[in-house]
């Protein structure tokens, strides 16, 4: 499942554009893997994250708050009928689960995308982290269980608590060469200490809330230069990350659409948990940055702070949208306006990923089949403060 000829080692340099990037490109994404704009060019996306299944396994109401979570992402399914899904962090409270039984709940955490035969990937959170469990645990079992609808890869990053960043093309047709999209997904590692079997210390290589300074900036400017000599072009990205980047605080105060209620300062990425910021989030967003200049980030969406569900951008993140999902899990805290689950929905068109500067529609979808801010993320969008 790994791109064997794309991988970097930790501290690795680029490499040369070589045979086995279109052959190992070829073997993951031929003719029965590779994902495609519909016939009206039109490709949705939904986004679920802060599921926090295995709560309370041993009280009444943690089986029934998995089940309601269950029944939440069948219903926005069954709404929005989306060509892929994403699990975009914390698909469970790894702290309240034993090791032997943790990867059961990644069965449920799929099972009413699998039943619906849609594609999927995951990025994972602090919560899938812990004595219990970790990134690559959950990774490997994805892939081992659900090879046939998963694209979730751990291409690079430290092992075991940071190695979820890879990438996913999408083609305008079945014919196509060259994708028209690429979904990009990181790993913000971070950790929770603590079980069932008792508390323990954070790992050192864990203890952090951004995405891997060392690898991941380094393997983006790869991948885009192998892209841009493969293809000739490098495709507009759609990113997806649990915590968010650090620029989100400064956006939080902006009047955007969607609910405001958990501001993010500072739970996220390039802080440590005494508030201490460190700029190391910043290899990451220059690289997202320089991303966008090229081709176009559409927006960089997060979880992770529940009671927010708006999109924003402005100067101040270089007029790259920052996204946020809500609250699609009955697991987990909730906020005023965070009651009824939801999902952030990404609908793609050829059209809008045609225009001078690329757009996309965005709007957050309900459990009880209703929508609300929907957005046209692009150069319109918040331009007075851009």
């Amino acid at each position: 499942m790994i791109l064997a000829g794309l991988l970097l080692a930790v501290g690795a340099t680029a490499v040369p554009l070589s045979r086995s990037f279109s052959n190992t490109l070829a073997a993951l994404y031929g003719s029965n893997r590779k994902l495609f704009f519909d016939a009206h060019g039109d490709f949705k996306v939904v986004s679920f994250s802060d599921m926090h299944f295995g709560e309370g396994e041993d009280v009444t109401w943690g089986p029934q708050q998995d089940v309601n979570t269950s029944i939440a992402h069948a219903a926005i399914l069954e709404h929005e009928k989306p060509n892929y899904v994403v699990f975009n962090g914390d698909l469970i409270t790894g702290e309240n689960v034993f090791a032997f039984n943790a990867t059961k709940y990644l069965d449920q955490v799929f099972a009413p995308t699998v039943a619906r035969k849609i594609p999927f990937s995951s990025t994972h959170g602090n919560h899938d982290n812990t004595l219990a469990i970790n990134h690559q645990i959950e990774i490997e079992y994805e892939q081992a269980h659900y090879a046939a609808l998963s694209y979730t890869r751990a291409d690079v990053g430290p092992k075991p608590y940071g190695c979820g960043n890879y990438w996913v093309p999408v083609y305008a047709s079945k014919s196509a060469r060259v994708p028209a999209l690429v979904m990009w997904f990181f790993d913000s590692r971070s950790f929770v200490s603590g079980n069932p079997e008792g508390p323990g210390p954070v790992p050192p290589e864990a203890d952090f809330y951004w995405v891997d300074e060392k690898t991941v900036p380094q393997y983006i400017k790869q991948e885009r230069a192998l892209m841009g000599r493969a293809w000739g072009k490098v495709p507009p990205a759609l990113v997806f990350v649990h915590i968010p980047v650090q620029k989100a605080d400064i956006l939080a105060p902006l009047p955007s659409v969607g609910d405001h209620d958990d501001e993010p300062d500072p739970a996220t990425q390039g802080f440590l948990l005494n508030g201490t910021y460190t700029g190391l989030d910043e290899p990451f967003w220059n690289a997202l940055v320089e991303m966008d200049h090229a081709s176009g980030v559409l927006a960089v969406t997060s979880g992770h702070d529940h009671g927010e569900s708006w999109c924003a951008r402005a100067t101040a993140s270089q007029g790259v949208a920052i996204c946020f999902n809500g609250h699609s899990g009955y697991g987990g805290y909730v906020t005023e306006h965070s009651a009824v689950r939801n999902a952030r929905v990404f609908a793609l068109s050829l059209r809008d990923l045609a225009e001078k500067v690329p757009v996309v529609r965005t709007w957050n979808s309900y459990e009880n089949f209703t929508t609300n801010d929907e957005v046209v993320l692009g150069p319109e969008y918040m331009k007075e403060f851009n």
